[in-house]
C-alpha cells in the first residue's frame, strides 16, 4: 500500500512540474543575470509551506507506515559543500535540475535523456571515493532546533530566514529594474494559459512532498533513486559484482517508483498541454548535458539534489538546506559564465 500510494504521488510529481514549468535553474539564472525574482520568490514561498507542513509532521515520532519521522537531514563538511557547488555548476550547464531532468525526460526530449544517463554515471563515479573522504573530512549535522532549543522555535527561525531571503531578493529587483512582479495580485494567479502557473506548482508541490514525509518519513530524493538504477545498470556490464543490495528488488527503493511515476506524470502533462518545439540536439548543447549530467551526479552524491538538498532540507529544519542554496548559487554564477561555451 505504501509503495502504490507512494508511486501516485510520484506520478502527481511529475505532472505538476512538467504542467507548471516549475524549476530552479531558469529562476535562478533570471535572478543572477536580469535580477527578476519573481521565480526565486515562488521558490521561497513553496519552502515557507514546506515549513510549516514539515514542522507539524516532524512533531509526530513515526510516518503513518511506522517509519521514524526523520526528514531529511545531511551533514555539513567539505564533501558537502563542494558537492552542492559542482550542482550548481552542472544545473545551469544542463539547463535543468534533478526534478527538471525528470519531467524533461516524461516529455520526451532527448537531451534530457542524456542528461539523466550522465547523472546516473556520476553518481557512481563520486561514490568510489566516499570512503576515502569520509575518512578525511569531518562533517557535522546543524539543525536548526538545536540552535533554539526546540522544533517550534526552530520553524520560526527558519521562516525568519525564509523573509529576509525573500526582502533581499525583491528589493535587488526593485534597486536594479524599478519594478516588481507581484506574487498575488491580478488575475489568473493559478491558471494561466491552460495550465498551472508557477505559482501553483510550487504550492502543490509542497503539499505532494509533505505527503511522502507522512508516509515514509523523509520526502523524496531523486538521486537516491537514480543512484540505483545506474547501479543496476552498471552491474549490466560486470561492476558491482557480489554487492548484496543487487540481490533486492529495485523497486524496494520506493524513490524509484516515484521516479518512473514520475516520468509518467510528466507525459500525461505533455499529452494534455501541447507544448512546444524543443530545441534540437546538437555538438554544444550535448557537450553540455554530458559535463552538466556528470557534475550534478558527482555533486549530487554529497549534497543531494535542488530538492533534497535545498528544499527538503530547509523544510525539515536543517541547515544544510541553506549552505546548499549558497553554494550552488555560487556553483550557478560559474555555470551561467560557461553557458555561451557551448553556443547556450
Amino acid at each position: 500500500m505504501k509503495w502504490a500510494l507512494m508511486a501516485l504521488i510520484g506520478f502527481g510529481f511529475g505532472f505538476t512540474l512538467s504542467f507548471s514549468r516549475f524549476g530552479i535553474v531558469f529562476g535562478w539564472r533570471e535572478m543572477l543575470t536580469k535580477r527578476n525574482s519573481y521565480y526565486v520568490r515562488v521558490h521561497l514561498l513553496t519552502i515557507a509551506i514546506e515549513i510549516l507542513l514539515f514542522t507539524g509532521l516532524l512533531s509526530f515520532s513515526h510516518a503513518l507506515f511506522g517509519n521514524a519521522m526523520v526528514g531529511n537531514v545531511m551533514a555539513i563538511g567539505i564533501p558537502f559543500i563542494v558537492g552542492a557547488f559542482l550542482f550548481g555548476i552542472g544545473m545551469q550547464l544542463a539547463g535543468v535540475c534533478a526534478t527538471g531532468t525528470l519531467y524533461g525526460c516524461g516529455e520526451g526530449q532527448p537531451r534530457f535523456w542524456l542528461v539523466l544517463l550522465c547523472y546516473g554515471i556520476g553518481t557512481l563515479i563520486s561514490n568510489q571515493f566516499r570512503p576515502t573522504l569520509d575518512a578525511t573530512f569531518t562533517s557535522h549535522v546543524v539543525l536548526a532546533k538545536d540552535l533554539t532549543g526546540n522544533l517550534w522555535s526552530g520553524m520560526l527561525l527558519n521562516l525568519a530566514l525564509v523573509a529576509v531571503l525573500f526582502l533581499l531578493f525583491r528589493n535587488s529587483e526593485l534597486k536594479r529594474t524599478g519594478e516588481l512582479k507581484p506574487l498575488f495580485s491580478g488575475g489568473n494567479l493559478f491558471w494561466r494559459d491552460s495550465r498551472f502557473t508557477v505559482l501553483t506548482g510550487g504550492i502543490l508541490i509542497a503539499l505532494l512532498n509533505s505527503s511522502v514525509v507522512a508516509l515514509h518519513g523523509s520526502a523524496w530524493t531523486i538521486t537516491g533513486a537514480v543512484y540505483d538504477m545506474a547501479r543496476r545498470g552498471a552491474s549490466l556490464f560486470g561492476l558491482f559484482e557480489g554487492n548484496p543490495k543487487l540481490a533486492q528488488p529495485l523497486f524496494i527503493n520506493p524513490m524509484v517508483g516515484m521516479f518512473w511515476l514520475g516520468i509518467l506524470g510528466a507525459m500525461l502533462a505533455r499529452c494534455i498541454s501541447g507544448g512546444g518545439n524543443f530545441a534540437p540536439m546538437r555538438l554544444g548543447n550535448s557537450l553540455a548535458s554530458i559535463i552538466g549530467g556528470l557534475l550534478m551526479g558527482m555533486g549530487a552524491m554529497y549534497s543531494a539534489c535542488n530538492l533534497g538538498g535545498f528544499f527538503d532540507g530547509t523544510a525539515s529544519g536543517s541547515l544544510h538546506g541553506w549552505v546548499w542554496m549558497l553554494m550552488a548559487l555560487a556553483g550557478s554564477l560559474i555555470g551561467i559564465r560557461l553557458r555561451p561555451l557551448f553556443k547556450l
